[in-house]
């Protein structure tokens, strides 16, 4: 489901207060045994919001409406083994010119990207990658990065903005999925990664499965198995280009 990309400037934001918190048992908890898939999520919790909460009444999002939503564990928490992983959000129609998506590192609190594109009026699940454009540098594995997407309702008051964040780590591919990989065929990928713990590997993977071949069971599952099934007749937009100027999210 990568696109085409553009480089984007990054800038920096404190994150000292956003580190890693909650449980950090390495258990891995088994959340579902439906089509075919197995989601073994490890037992490590981020802070963070993956659905925008109540903001004030002069917004650019109608308050009534599903609200900003970032596909991802309750727990704010994902793992990839992918240097420049997929993220998927659901966008409400909204009339700001920008929303903005930036990622961090946890541990040096250095900003590593910063992307936006505009909105116009669209409303759906889309995608958005690091892009892996010969400038961006690969996530690294053994770190954690805080990432955050942003509907910008007015630029000079961030007040009235609408965020959704969460934490993303870069794992070193477990000895399974590294023996898998080489003759997994597309419909084995979203189980073999979920087997795992590897949420944005399984959730990308679903997704193309999904595009391609209109196979919908694994995406469905795994929405439904971190209680996203609210999100299931959302329309799916293709991957957005994020860059310093604007982009266009396009039809699924």
């Amino acid at each position: 489901m990568k696109t085409r990309h553009l480089y984007c400037k990054v800038f920096s934001l404190g994150a000292a207060a956003l580190m890693l918190g909650g449980s950090f048992s390495l258990a891995q908890r088994p959340l579902m045994a439906q089509a075919g898939l197995n989601l073994n999520l490890p037992g490590l919790s981020a802070p963070g919001n993956r659905q925008s909460g109540s903001t004030r009444s002069e917004t650019c999002v109608d308050p009534d409406a599903l609200q900003l939503t970032a596909l991802v564990p309750e727990s704010n928490y994902g793992q990839t083994i992918d240097g420049y992983p997929t993220f998927f959000f659901y966008l409400p129609e909204t009339d700001a010119e920008s929303v903005k998506f930036v990622v961090y590192n946890e541990t040096t609190n250095a900003l590593f990207y910063e992307g936006q594109f505009s909105p116009q009026g669209q409303s759906g699940i889309l995608s958005l990658d690091i892009p892996n454009n010969g400038v961006q540098k690969a996530l690294e594995v053994g770190e954690s990065y805080y990432w955050y997407l942003s509907i910008s309702c007015n630029i000079e008051d961030p007040s009235a903005n609408i965020v959704v964040g969460g934490t993303v780590a870069r794992v070193a591919a477990p000895e399974a999925v590294e023996t898998a990989l080489p003759t997994a065929t597309a419909q084995q990928l979203p189980e073999i990664y979920a087997a795992d713990g590897l949420w944005h590997d399984a959730l990308a993977a679903s997704a193309q499965l999904y595009q391609e071949t209109n196979d919908s069971l694994a995406w469905s599952a795994l929405l439904r198995a971190v209680e996203l099934d609210h999100l299931l007749e959302v329309p799916v937009l293709s991957s957005v280009a994020l860059e310093t100027e604007t982009a266009t999210a396009q039809p699924f």
